[in-house]
């Protein structure tokens, strides 16, 4: 029998696997340059953990959830999302009050398969606890901007302020039950328990068309979030960070508090064009059974940005490329052999053919690995405790020292 993969989750292999490895070493290296530290959460949590922290009317909640029983009944979920789960452990494992952290890895929605969305998919995002500052704000979204200018992507960002949705959502109420004919039935049933979900309907011919002259969330800012919110955005404009308002914008969890954003591309079409996202949540800890905590964070996905960059060819020369392919002439496989592994020791990526091929097969190899150097090994190179280092790129040929090959290598990256 010949098995495949289930529906709506994918294998990531060869070039593309490249390209992810590319993505995550950069994603991560932006953001521990800010001081965060990894956090490891389990896959399978307590279903209640979401159904409290992102919110019962919400549509992940509602459709999406892998949730099933174990077998000794307890209701048990695939993680749909990364901020309870970390939440869930900066309480139980009573984490420093104020705690920077990230996180990579599988998450699980039972969605409709389509371009940039899977039931599987990974995702990164950081969780910052106990700053309630606008300047936190302001770092979270510039880190968001710097990780999408690192992969060389495009992408739009907007921004909102959900401080006064308490009493915008009675406002909120009051103006869509003179539209409920031109509400679907989902948006009925929010309607009751959470109107703001309302405004996150994709169904842009109706509802869409229904919340166009709503009143807007802004207005009903109090005095301290709207301070803040002022300064976020002086913050983002002095840091060079271009942005766009959108006083519609809710995101589709309950937990957000305050200043939300996503960062959107126009690659993937409209139902997929959030890339990048997050905001403030300031009750959920307490909410989740922890002290009453500031805090706020943003995920990213994986299989979006990678159809972003294969759309726009962004990937930059080099995404590819391993340092080093050790190339030699017959009968000295084993110099070669310590060769590369000296070279490994040392930290520079390396590969080489251990099959019996002809000097111009192990150089077309070398090419086909996208190596930048080849490290040619002949019987003369041999004699004089040499080898010829060649530029793939640019042809240049030089010869150099076993003991220097290192570092001469790691000087020309």
């Amino acid at each position: 029998m010949k098995y495949k993969r289930l529906r709506g989750v994918k294998d990531v292999t060869g070039d593309e696997g490249m390209l992810w490895e590319n993505m995550i070493k950069t994603v991560t290296a932006v953001i521990k340059s800010r001081g965060y530290r990894l956090i490891i959460t389990p896959v399978i949590e307590e279903t209640a953990l979401f159904v409290r922290g992102i919110g019962e009317a919400s549509d992940i909640v509602l459709k999406e959830m892998y949730d099933f029983k174990d077998k000794k009944g307890r209701n048990i979920v695939l993680r749909p999302e990364g901020t309870a789960s970390v939440v869930r452990a900066y309480i139980e494992n009573s984490l420093p009050e104020k705690s920077d952290l990230y996180y990579i890895g599988p998450m699980f929605r039972y969605e409709r398969p389509q371009t940039g969305r899977y039931r599987e998919f990974f995702q990164a995002g950081v969780e910052s606890f106990g700053d309630g500052s606008p300047y936190k704000d302001a770092e979270i979204i510039i880190m968001g901007n710097a990780i999408i200018k690192k992969l060389g992507i495009s992408a739009r960002l907007v921004i909102n302020n959900l401080g006064g949705a308490e009493e915008y959502a009675e406002k909120l109420k009051t103006f869509l039950e003179g539209a409920r004919e031109a509400l679907c039935d989902d948006c009925l049933k929010k309607l009751e328990r959470a109107p703001l979900r309302v405004l996150d309907c994709k169904k842009t011919e109706t509802c869409g068309k229904a919340v166009k002259d709503a009143p807007k969330i802004t207005e009903y800012l109090n005095g301290q979030n709207l301070k803040n919110y002022s300064k976020i955005k002086q913050l983002l404009k002095d840091a060079g960070v271009d942005f766009r308002e959108d006083p519609k914008m809710v995101r589709g969890l309950d937990y957000y508090t305050g200043t939300v954003f996503e960062f959107i591309t126009d690659k993937l079409g409209p139902q997929q064009n959030t890339i990048l996202a997050g905001g403030r949540y300031d009750n959920l800890v307490k909410e989740l059974g922890g002290k009453q905590a500031p805090a706020t964070g943003f995920a990213l996905g994986f299989e979006r940005i990678s159809e972003v960059i294969k759309a726009e060819k962004s990937y930059a020369a080099g995404i590819y490329e391993t340092d080093v392919f050790v190339v030699t002439q017959e009968g000295l496989a084993d110099k070669g052999f310590l060769t590369l592994e000296k070279l490994r020791a040392d930290g520079v990526s390396a590969g080489m053919s251990f099959e019996v091929k002809s000097f111009k097969a192990q150089m077309r190899e070398a090419a086909s690995k996208g190596a930048c150097f080849a490290v040619i090994i002949g019987e003369s190179e041999a004699r004089k405790g040499s080898a010829s280092v060649k530029n793939m790129k640019d042809g240049v040929q030089v010869e150099v020292e076993f003991e220097n090959l290192s570092d001469f290598i790691k000087g020309r990256q």
